[in-house]
């Protein structure tokens, strides 16, 4: 099974239905819907999410805010964390480390 994350979640198996992921994939899976998600959006946990949403790159100190914004929202999972960010030309990749190893992830548009 490629346990590599296929635009933002799914992982397809050789039949071409999702397939459960786990480890790495599993906690980066995770990471990516916690930076993803507008902070508040959902109902019944309006702490889920990130404020990422609302940052600019243009901003003064934008790496810095975004790393901050980045490890707020990975908070509730124990051991994750953004140890570094990166801008790009479609908005930012973070490298994220888990007590699995460590993996940059890009994001779009935020």
């Amino acid at each position: 099974m490629d346990t590599k994350l296929k635009n933002g979640g799914y992982v397809l198996g050789s039949n071409g239905l999702p397939e459960t992921v786990e480890g790495q994939a599993e906690l980066l899976q995770y990471a990516r819907l916690r930076l993803v998600m507008r902070r508040g959006s959902l109902p019944y946990n309006r702490e889920l999410g990130s404020g990422l949403w609302q940052w600019s790159r243009e901003e003064p100190k934008a790496e810095d805010r975004a790393l901050a914004l980045a490890n707020e929202a990975l908070l509730g999972l124990p051991g994750v964390r953004a140890k570094g960010v990166r801008l790009t030309e479609r908005g930012a990749a973070f490298t994220i480390a888990t007590p699995l190893g460590e993996e940059e992830m890009e994001l779009g548009e935020l």
